[in-house]
């Protein structure tokens, strides 16, 4: 019987084929070379151990139980001894009597699978086929093993050598140190925020798609619904993680990108956009409040960041059926004035008075209003400082919270039809 097209494959794998019959070895060698393995021959198992000794290139060894000498149970018992996945081998024993006692032999000896003859070539393929991928998986995985460790080591030195040099620049940093401490509790800050709000976007990211990946019958309708809910979790972690790296980047004033021009009507139109939908799932109304010939100047990305979190705490804060009113005007001599009012419960005084902190511990309970708020005005207060600018966050005169951003308008917008100032 010869290999077909459908039959497994043995490609390119280097066999080694041990039996003291040479019709056997014979037949075994052209069955295989037809299926495109490379085949090695011995005829007992002192010539096969000092083949897969010197080729480290046989993964594969086929071996009669019987044979002159040392019989195949064992040499599988000598080849597999403390023989590490680098080097993995699996080992198909052919015998004459396929008993109880043969195959519990076999697996002492850690044989990969067990074949009767008279040999069927169909069977012999598929159990070769099978023996080939799992020999070349493990050394596979053993190599991506010893690639990590490799990169561990790497990096442990590469650690101790950093810490080496800071041990020998220790004196030089002591006029920084206070600079130094304030940006441990910035980045500690940061992680605390970071790792606890990223918990809530994971459970669906984790829950729909293991349920996706354990449920092969899933209707096409339901796993595009999993994949988008996926997809919005993902987008809120990203979201996130932006913000700390905007926090980080804008700590004492700086990392401000390329400055620019634009209508705040336009930074309007983004917030409506990519918060409509959630403000209507809220029964939240956002009412845009405005002249369109006020424009802002300065890292417009970034503003528009801080507009965003301003108006999304504000929805988050607001009571079903309310209104958020989104305000813009320019303000003598030469700035720009954005308000976000809502009616919500408003910001307790500890927030209001440590606006700017990443960490808030009066915003930390299990039960407050909005996540993440903390990190948010943390980014706006920030933006405002970094732009030479002010923020204020606010009791409102009649319930809830007015958050105020001004900017100073150095600039103005290309082809403005009026000025801000």
């Amino acid at each position: 019987m010869m290999p077909t097209s459908n039959s497994p494959t043995v490609a390119g794998a280097r066999i080694l084929v041990v039996d003291d019959e040479d019709a056997i070895v014979d037949l075994l060698t052209r069955y295989l070379q037809q299926a495109g393995a490379d085949v090695v021959q011995a005829r007992d198992a002192g010539e096969a151990e000092r083949l897969v000794a010197t080729d480290p290139g046989i993964c594969v060894v086929i071996s009669d139980i019987a044979m002159p000498g040392k019989n195949g149970l064992l040499l599988a018992e000598g080849l597999m001894a403390g023989r590490p996945d680098a080097e993995a081998i699996e080992i198909i024993i052919m015998t004459g009597y396929a008993t109880t006692e043969a195959a519990i032999s076999a697996m002492r000896a850690r044989a990969f699978d067990l074949i009767r003859k008279p040999l069927r070539l169909g069977e012999m393929m598929t159990v070769v086929s099978r023996a080939v991928e799992s020999s070349l998986t493990r050394r596979a995985r053993a190599a991506r093993e010893a690639e990590i460790w490799q990169r561990m080591r790497a990096a442990d030195d590469e650690r101790r050598r950093l810490a080496s040099e800071l041990q020998e620049t220790q004196s030089g940093l002591r006029n920084t140190r206070s600079a130094l401490e304030n940006s441990e509790r910035t980045r500690a800050g940061i992680l605390s925020v970071v790792s606890h709000e990223l918990r809530t976007p994971l459970i669906p990211v984790m829950g729909f798609s293991e349920f996706i990946a354990t449920s092969p019958d899933l209707p096409a309708e339901d796993v595009r619904e999993y994949a988008w809910q996926i997809h919005r979790a993902g987008g809120e972690m990203l979201k996130l993680i932006e913000i700390a790296l905007d926090v980080v980047a804008l700590q004492d004033g700086g990392g401000l990108g390329p400055r620019g021009g634009a209508w705040v009507t336009s930074l309007v139109a983004r917030v409506l956009q990519a918060l409509g939908d959630a403000a209507r799932e809220r029964g939240v109304t956002l009412m845009p409040e405005g002249d369109a010939d006020v424009a802002v100047y300065g890292d417009i990305d970034r503003i528009d960041r801080a507009f965003f979190q301003l108006a999304d705490n504000a929805i988050k804060a607001s009571p079903r059926g309310g209104v958020v009113n989104l305000r813009w005007s320019c303000e003598a001599p030469a700035h720009t004035r954005i308000e976000v009012l809502d009616r919500g419960p408003g910001v307790p005084e500890a927030i209001r008075s440590a606006v700017g902190s990443v960490f808030l511990k009066a915003d930390t309970a299990n039960d407050r209003a909005w996540p993440g708020a903390g990190l948010g005005l943390a980014l706006v207060q920030r933006v405002a400082s970094a732009h030479g600018g002010t923020f204020r966050l606010g009791a409102r005169p009649g319930g809830g919270s007015e958050a105020i951003l001004v900017l100073p308008h150095h600039e103005p917008v290309a082809s403005q039809p009026k000025p801000c100032w």
